[in-house]
């Protein structure tokens, strides 16, 4: 017996995530909350460097911190978009736009936790 495919609003073939604990980590919630302290560091380094007359070691440090985080942002959207706990459109958008600013990732991010959660409303889901 062959198995329906089932489709998602847009389409595209609905893809069950993955559950292990690394699902779990890199959940949809988690990986908006990490984005959201990462904007925050961003923030203070915009502001350190271009407002405040750039003093060290402040700006290093955040600087620094943001370079780090940003990799990590990228490293754990890619794992996520592998997992199936993000989907691979807001893994580009942290993953490209982020080397920017992170705050389209951010944005993206909880976008789509707040699409999710409509869609899980609607269907009876809490």
């Amino acid at each position: 017996m062959v198995e329906e495919t089932q489709l998602t609003d847009d389409g595209a073939a609905a893809r069950v995530p993955v559950d292990s604990a690394l699902a779990r980590l890199l959940s949809l919630r988690n990986l908006a909350v990490l984005s959201l302290i990462h904007c925050v560091l961003f923030t203070g380094l915009m502001l350190f460097a271009f407002v405040l007359g750039h003093p060290q070691p402040v700006t290093f440090v955040f600087g620094f911190t943001h370079g780090v985080l940003y990799i990590v942002m990228s490293v754990a959207v890619a794992v996520a978009a592998k997992l199936r706990t993000v989907s691979p459109t807001t893994a580009i958008v942290v993953i490209v736009l982020g080397a920017a600013g992170p705050y389209f990732g951010a944005f993206d991010l909880v976008r789509e936790e707040r699409r999710r959660r409509r869609a899980a409303v609607g269907a009876g889901r809490t």
